[in-house]
């Protein structure tokens, strides 16, 4: 299912993560702030980083994902990850996951990133609905999500542990015909 298909935004190029990314991806995933909703603890070494981008490239090439790399145009820096995975093909469905280093929040790289991506999974991909899980405390996550047209659909109590923490997960769903492009 991976392709090495690259999507441009005004301002991002959305591309294959490579290990000369290794800085970038120490930055993102060393950050407690930036890691605060998601389900690992951060690196502490750039050989951990080394290690997770390792993990990426084999979950790419195990065909069952797509991610992307978040980068800006203008300098090719990785500031965060996108990805679609656990496809079900036969009920044209994926869920959607992302992070993006906190140094470029609220400056909209998200919002491109995410239409971007979603453009290609319902018009590239064929999917019909798209998922994601979300910590339900993460208010920013559940406002762009939601400014696409995803709707809460259920809430699943202490679902993941996260840096120690049992944390409920709200799961929120996007069908084609609900699709809003923000921008």
């Amino acid at each position: 299912m991976y392709t090495e298909t690259e999507l441009r935004t005004e301002r991002l190029i959305l591309r294959p993560i490579e290990m000369s990314d290794s800085v970038a991806f120490f930055d993102i995933f060393s950050d407690v702030q930036t890691l605060q909703y998601w389900g690992r603890e951060p690196v502490r070494t750039h050989q951990e980083a080394e290690a997770l981008i390792r993990k990426e490239l084999d979950w790419a090439a195990s065909e069952s994902c797509f991610s992307w790399g978040i980068a800006l145009a203008d300098s090719n820096l990785l500031i965060g990850k996108i990805t679609l995975f656990q496809f079900n093909e036969q009920n044209r469905r994926a869920e959607i996951g992302y992070v993006l280093d906190r140094g470029y929040w609220d400056k909209g790289y998200m919002t491109e990133a995410l239409t971007a991506v979603l453009t290609y999974a319902f018009d590239a991909l064929h999917l019909r609905r798209i998922e994601a899980d979300t910590d339900p405390d993460n208010t920013a996550s559940l406002a762009l999500l939601e400014k696409f047209g995803f709707q809460q659909e259920g809430l699943f109590r202490k679902r993941w542990l996260v840096n120690g923490k049992w944390a409920d997960s709200v799961m929120l769903g996007l069908l084609t015909e609900d699709l809003q492009k923000p921008l």
